[in-house]
């Protein structure tokens, strides 16, 4: 890269495009995140590794980065749910809020 910083409004909506897309979906491809699988697991399951070892296999640009730049975090909301957050350098976007994210001029 030619400069030092992130461009992490493009990260998010790279991010926010495979969220949107089922594994699969595109054929002969499975590229796509598996978000559902998220769904009926115990709260406290380690599944962030993997969800975020499949995201680095579908998007190149993000396994390119140093290790550590991309983070998944998770904060109780209650007593059966957790919100899981994407952390790109200190940027913070929840799953949840990602699907508002659009994609904009390059």
């Amino acid at each position: 890269m030619a400069d030092d910083t992130l461009n992490t409004d493009l990260l998010f909506r790279m991010i926010a495009h495979w969220i949107g897309i089922k594994p699969n979906a595109y054929y002969g491809s499975t590229y796509g995140a598996p978000t559902e699988d998220l769904l009926q697991k115990p709260l406290s399951s380690p599944i962030a590794d993997a969800y975020l070892a499949k995201m680095r296999d579908d998007i190149p640009v993000i396994a390119a980065l140093p290790p550590g730049t991309i983070n998944m975090h998770a904060s109780g909301d209650g007593l059966d749910r957790k919100t899981i957050f994407i952390e790109i350098n200190g940027s913070y976007v929840s799953l949840a809020e990602l699907g508002d994210v659009k994609r904009g001029s390059y």
